[in-house]
């Protein structure tokens, strides 16, 4: 018996034998001491149980939050993923100190100048200064009813964009956690192990322009782990993140082999989370150090033979759908049209952690 309820169950014995027949105050002892039973017991109950749990190689619940917040999952998350994957948050929390991005710190720089060739703007710059909307080029030859359309568009693009301003560093923040838990998931791992034989050398490619990127092949998760913290203690795990206007290509640009990385103000405030993650773990691949390299971008755009297309399309919606069975090249032969599968916007990897937003 615990020492605390023993000692409490002899003041009860104490009590009867002192006061003999003076059964109101026997009572009232004998109440006040079986409340403390009660609390004591509470107590030693809760501590069973976390050494039961820490003897099946589980963390207790106040433990395994913690250790998520690591990653940088915010509260609302970490109860999703906890109530809706137990055992894969688990397996996360029981490792953090051990993984992908544990503790990186990402600096939001606030600044107005010029930044590896974009103008930049603080975070929470007005929509005025950064909103831009791509009208067809032959806008002025088109039918008055064509430009009509067009126009409507951009009205309704414009109120999107008013309704989410303000938006872009929390989502982004919101993203960076999610991205940090799923990369080091047992669903990610399992599925990078069962698709890196896809990966091909030739996009893998020496440039002078790039010191610090990967050029081997990894040859499971482990070695795709080890590199990327390698890369990541290189610069102390700390990133800078740029907000800018616009620039080609999607919303994000991760700088090759550098941890600094650039954001559409408007496509991160307006992002649909689980769209968005997919883009933002590409692009942290390119800081770890990893390209999609070739003269002829279509033959690596979507596709598995680089690890920033592979981890996108890892993650992307419908890729954990069961017709593609976990194979990236048949999903990516889905996604680019090549193969009789119809793609279309299914469950994903973020969204079965963290639901559908």
């Amino acid at each position: 018996m615990n020492l605390k309820v023993k000692g409490l169950v002899l003041a009860v014995v104490s009590a009867l034998v002192l006061n003999g027949c003076d059964s109101d105050k026997v009572k009232a002892e004998l109440d006040h001491a079986g409340h403390k039973i009660g609390d004591a017991a509470h107590e030693v109950g809760h501590k069973i149980h976390d050494e039961v749990e820490r003897a099946q190689g589980k963390l207790t619940q106040n433990a395994e939050k913690e250790s998520l917040r690591q990653l940088g999952l915010d509260e609302a998350d970490i109860d999703y993923v906890i109530a809706h994957n137990p055992d894969d948050a688990m397996a996360v929390a029981k490792h953090t100190n051990d993984e992908i991005l544990y503790q990186t710190k990402y600096n939001f720089v606030d600044a107005s100048g010029q930044q590896g060739g974009l103008k930049t703007y603080d975070w929470n710059a007005p929509l005025s200064s950064y909103y831009f909307y791509y009208k067809p080029a032959d806008y002025d030859q088109l039918t008055s009813a064509k430009k009509a359309a067009v126009d409507r568009l951009q009205e309704t693009d414009y109120k999107t964009s008013q309704r989410h301003e303000g938006d872009a560093k929390a989502n982004l923040q919101k993203m960076l956690g999610r991205v940090a838990f799923v990369i080091n998931s047992p669903k990610f791992i399992k599925m990078f192990n069962d698709n890196y034989q896809y990966l091909h050398s030739d996009t893998f490619s020496v440039s002078s322009a790039y010191p610090n990127e990967i050029t081997h092949v990894p040859d499971s998760y482990n070695e795709f782990k080890a590199d990327i913290k390698s890369a990541l203690s290189r610069e102390g795990n700390t990133y800078k993140f740029y907000a800018v206007k616009d620039f080609d290509g999607g919303d994000a640009k991760g700088d090759i082999g550098k941890l600094s990385a650039y954001f559409k103000l408007k496509g991160m405030a307006n992002s649909k989370l689980k769209a968005s993650a997919p883009l933002v773990l590409h692009e942290l691949t390119h800081t770890f150090g990893y390209r999609h390299a070739g003269a002829d971008q279509n033959t690596v755009k979507m596709k598995p033979n680089n690890v920033p297309y592979l981890v996108q399309l890892m993650t992307m919606d419908s890729a954990m759908q069961d017709q593609y069975q976990g194979d990236m090249q048949m999903f990516s032969n889905s996604v680019n049209g090549i193969n009789q599968i119809k793609w279309y916007a299914g469950d994903s990897m973020f969204s079965t952690y963290f639901g559908n937003d």
